[in-house]
């Protein structure tokens, strides 16, 4: 299902796009634990929370993967994957120097690692069953879509520990551009 995995990373090229050009600074006004925290509050609750700018945002990246070949909804396809997101900031330490601090952060997602592989095995059997042969090209383009959705409703959210970086720039805390492999890596887990 070469197709499906295109899509996964479609979708996650596009989270991690918006996550990752959204994540950009913060005032040095307040503690700088208090002024990340915030920031990555700001970021991460309307992921989280299924904000509607959100979830339409990342509905209308994936509308050029072609799910809607194979009966699936985007909205529903973001909705799914996202479901069960969540994130914890676990801790914020600053440097000595006071110019960097990195955040510990637990994310919590549905990998698409391991949705993959449950699609994988739907796709399998489904291809050692005898109903495949008797099915219109629409039909298994469908079928593909049903074992898709089920893959990923199945996946279960994974905790992945992700560091992200930031830096004191003209006195406004920056994350580091390292915050897009880490949440990459985390959906990836």
């Amino acid at each position: 299902m070469s197709k499906t995995k295109k899509i996964l990373v479609a979708l996650i090229a596009a989270l991690t796009l918006t996550a990752g050009l959204s994540l950009v600074a913060c005032s040095s006004g307040e503690a700088p634990e208090d002024a990340i925290r915030a920031d990555l509050a700001a970021q991460f609750d309307p992921i989280k929370n299924h904000d509607q700018e959100v979830m339409d945002e990342l509905t209308a990246s994936v509308e050029s993967a072609g799910l809607d070949e194979y009966g699936v909804s985007n909205s529903d396809f973001v909705a799914s994957l996202l479901d069960g997101f969540d994130y914890t900031v676990d801790s914020i330490s600053v440097a000595e120097d006071g110019n960097t601090a990195t955040a510990a952060v637990t994310m919590t997602c549905k990998t698409f690692t391991d949705a993959t592989a449950r699609a994988e095995e739907l796709s399998a059997e489904f291809g050692e069953s005898d109903e495949v042969l008797d099915m219109s090209t629409e039909e298994i383009n469908a079928k593909i879509g049903e074992i898709m959705m089920q893959a990923i409703n199945e996946t279960e959210p994974k905790a992945t520990s992700c560091e992200f970086g930031y830096t004191l720039v003209d006195g406004t805390w920056t994350i580091d551009s390292s915050a897009e492999s880490e949440i990459y890596n985390a959906f990836f887990a």
